[in-house]
């Protein structure tokens, strides 16, 4: 509950944390040389100016510092300090480590500065989270625990209660080097309304989650019909495809290949009258025929010069037949098909 609280607390505008936890008035003694400090009345978040002290003047008292109406009330003792009386240093930590900082600074401190956990006062906060890189950068805050000690001794001299909080100036607000970090818990929680916002904040998380779940439900029907239907649309466009590759390819034989009547045709025109054609065969790209002739070796000269083929030679020796005189012929061509534009 007291990191839930915690959290829930930072993530408040300021105007609405009064409602949640009563901030006790501060004396804020701001040190300029490490003797001469100027004192702060800070109550609702105002700062009232109520002079200046020595820190070593124990003719002094700070209870005198005090508002009149304030004077017999409870209210917290903040020690500010400068930057360059602190050890300030700024180290890269896994993000893993966000929520243990404090702890882990502590377990490193010998490892990061001359001083270890057992002598030194010390406390951090992240001020960069690095998401790419998945690190936090953390400012740290040292100073030397006799150190703490002495000024807690030079404000108890001062009639005062000691101090509650030891801060740095230009630093993050809750940064606190006291040795006891209890001081952060003299704030009082109301717990009535923490438990109405956290009763209102987890009705407020169910109730969109359930409507999300049930447009999810929606969306996931909605997703399976289209996909089934994208599906049968595919299947459509394979089909379509095929289709149009065998017609493609139909195309491309009958541009591509002789069509066996054209051939015939151009033969019976070419072709001298004393020859007899016995047989045709196209074979791709190739013609040969078979046959008699009177004069078998002019047709070699005669399909020559037609442009629909070439290569036309003998595919075997021409033979006479006895019986009429005739030479008998076996020709083979390369047919030359014209292709579209």
């Amino acid at each position: 509950m007291r990191w839930w609280g915690e959290g829930l607390y930072e993530s408040l505008p300021n105007s609405v944390r009064k409602l949640f936890r009563a901030e006790l008035p501060r004396l804020v003694l701001q040190v300029r040389d490490g003797q001469q400090a100027d004192a702060l009345w800070v109550q609702d978040g105002k700062p009232q100016q109520r002079g200046s002290l020595s820190l070593q003047d124990a003719s002094q008292h700070l209870p005198t510092l005090l508002p009149e109406q304030a004077r017999n009330k409870p209210y917290q003792v903040e020690l500010r300090l400068g930057k360059g009386q602190v050890l300030h240093l700024q180290h890269y930590f896994p993000e893993a480590v966000r929520e243990n900082l404090q702890q882990v600074v502590g377990y490193q401190l010998d490892r990061l500065t001359p001083f270890t956990a057992e002598n030194a006062c010390f406390d951090a906060r992240v001020v960069q989270h690095e998401r790419n890189r998945k690190e936090v950068l953390a400012d740290i805050y040292v100073l030397p625990r006799h150190v703490v000690e002495r000024l807690e001794g030079q404000l108890q001299a001062l009639g005062g209660k000691g101090m509650q909080i030891l801060s740095v100036d230009g630093a993050h607000p809750d940064i606190n080097l006291t040795a006891s970090q209890d001081a952060r818990q003299a704030q009082g929680w109301s717990m009535i309304p923490l438990y109405f916002f956290l009763a209102a904040l987890v009705l407020s998380l169910l109730v969109p989650l359930g409507y999300k779940y049930r447009r999810l439900g929606q969306v996931e029907t909605a997703l399976a019909d289209l996909r089934q239907s994208t599906a049968e649309q595919l299947a459509v466009r394979d089909k379509l495809l095929e289709a149009e590759d065998a017609l493609k390819f139909l195309e491309d034989k009958r541009r591509t290949s002789p069509v066996a009547l054209d051939v015939v045709e151009k033969l019976s025109t070419d072709i001298p009258e004393h020859t007899w054609l016995e047989r045709l065969g196209i074979q791709g790209g190739k013609l040969e025929i078979r046959g008699e002739s009177g004069k078998a070796l002019t047709l070699i000269d005669t399909l020559e010069e037609a442009p629909e083929f070439s290569n036309v030679r003998f595919k075997s020796p021409v033979t006479r037949n006895k019986e009429n005189g005739r030479d008998r012929f076996h020709i083979e061509a390369t047919l030359e098909v014209p292709h579209a534009e």
